[in-house]
C-alpha cells in the first residue's frame, strides 16, 4: 500500500520532470540516431496509478510516448533501439516487451521504477485528450 500511494506518484513525478535514466545526447545526436525497425506499428496505451500513458511508434522504430497524470503532460519523441526509447530530451526508457498487442515500458529513478504495461490501442480510446493533441 505505501508503495502504491507513495512511492509510485514520486517515482512518476520524478520521471515528469526528466529524473529518469539521463543520456548526455544532444538533439543533434537524437537525430543521427538509427531506429530498429519493427513489424508492426501502431499505439499502445495503459495507466499506472493516477498517470496515464501512450506509445505510438510506426515500422521505422521512431515515435511519440505520452505520459499525463492529470496535472503534467511529458511527451517525447522516441526512436526505439535494440531494447531502448531514446528521447529526443535526453530520457531513455527500457523496453521490457514490446510486441503487436502490448507493450511494457520501464521508467527508473535511483534504482526505483515503474513499469507502463500497455495494450493496443490504435482507436486511442484510453488516451487522455492531452496526449491525444500531443500525438498530432
Amino acid at each position: 500500500m505505501v508503495v502504491k500511494n507513495i512511492l509510485l506518484p514520486a517515482i512518476l513525478v520524478f520521471g515528469l520532470v526528466g529524473c529518469t535514466s539521463i543520456t548526455t545526447m544532444t538533439p543533434a545526436q537524437f537525430n543521427q540516431l538509427a531506429a530498429t525497425q519493427i513489424p508492426f506499428a501502431g499505439s499502445w496505451a495503459g495507466e499506472v496509478g493516477p498517470s496515464s500513458a501512450v506509445l505510438q511508434l510506426n515500422r521505422q522504430g521512431h515515435g511519440i510516448f505520452c505520459i499525463d497524470d492529470g496535472k503534467d503532460v511529458m511527451s517525447y519523441n522516441v526512436k526505439l533501439i535494440d531494447q531502448v526509447l531514446y528521447s529526443d530530451k535526453g530520457v531513455k526508457f527500457k523496453v521490457k516487451e514490446l510486441n503487436n498487442s502490448n507493450a511494457k515500458i520501464h521508467m527508473s529513478l535511483l534504482g526505483l521504477g515503474v513499469t507502463f504495461d500497455l495494450n493496443k490501442d490504435d482507436q486511442l480510446q484510453r488516451v487522455t485528450s492531452a496526449c491525444k493533441q500531443a500525438l498530432n
